[in-house]
């Protein structure tokens, strides 16, 4: 593997959020620069929500070729761009901005990200029925690809019935899934489990407590996937309980890999190299652990 050198020739890529040193995504692409021997660099950026806008100024400014950009300014970011995709325009999110020549165009490749991990495992949400747990933006970006996908139903569990009926009413006419909303208690309905093949968590709680909603995981199928979008060393409780349940399971670090394979490839014009970035991911948890 070639060694990351820094010179005249560098081009630098960044990642804009707010908090930022949990991020895993430098040593993840870092490492594919390496291995293609790319002259690219990729930085984390602490920006602030006051200052967002000058921050996305100085891509161009200072001729990065992109970012990538997480919590909390996905949806803010859009105000300040040139163009959108067809994909950020309709989940209203960016998670990747690329500078073609001075315009800032944005794109979100997190719902294209989700998918390709589902499908890496051999599974297909086609006609079958999800219960997603969370209405914030995680959920959304999940919910466009599951209803993209042909979904059957797709349950949105949260706690505030206002948000939920705001992304029902967002994206309803998407798609043939149908769309429902339900409180936490549903978690414990053995008649909305006993139906489901995926069940999606987007909110953090639970990660390192137990205050995680009351879950039936037995009355869930065998093989009904538990997913969830956090990605950590240690499995969150909602995995955990799962795994107990002997149910099987995935966490958000395939997602992360997926929707970062095709950051690089929009920045690069190189395909991914999958098997290098996984590996360097791993190895950054393993570090973190």
């Amino acid at each position: 593997m070639a060694t990351l050198s820094v010179n005249g020739e560098t081009r630098v890529i960044g990642i804009f959020g707010d908090p930022i040193a949990h991020t895993r995504s430098p040593a993840m692409h870092n490492a594919a620069f390496r291995a293609l021997g790319l002259p690219y660099i990729y930085i984390p950026f602490c920006v602030p929500s006051a200052t967002l806008g000058k921050a996305t100024a100085s891509i161009r400014a200072l001729n990065l070729v992109g970012t990538n950009v997480t919590v909390p300014h996905k949806e803010k970011i859009v105000r300040y761009l040139d163009e959108l995709s067809p994909a950020a325009r309709l989940y209203r999110a960016v998670n990747t901005v690329i500078n073609r020549h001075g315009t800032l165009y944005g794109e979100n490749t997190d719902g294209q990200g989700f998918l390709r991990s589902l499908s890496e495992c051999n599974r297909s949400v086609q006609n079958r029925e999800v219960v997603l747990i969370g209405a914030g933006g995680a959920a959304r970006a999940v919910l466009v690809a599951l209803i993209q996908a042909d979904s059957a139903h797709i349950t949105i569990v949260n706690r505030t019935p206002a948000n939920t009926k705001k992304l029902i009413r967002a994206y309803q006419s998407l798609g043939t899934t149908r769309l429902a909303s339900a409180p936490l208690e549903a978690l414990q309905d053995p008649t909305l489990m006993k139906r489901t093949a995926l069940v999606v968590n987007s909110i953090p709680l639970g990660l390192h407590n137990h205050t995680f909603p009351a879950l039936d995981y037995g009355a869930t199928p065998r093989r009904c996937l538990f997913y969830d979008l956090v990605y950590s060393p240690q499995p969150p409780v909602f995995l955990q309980r799962a795994h107990h349940a002997q149910r099987p399971t995935l966490d958000g670090r395939r997602m992360l890999l997926h929707q970062g394979a095709l950051a690089f490839e929009l920045w690069t014009g190189h395909p991914a190299p999958l098997r290098v970035m996984s590996n360097a991911l791993t190895r950054s948890l393993t570090v973190s652990a």
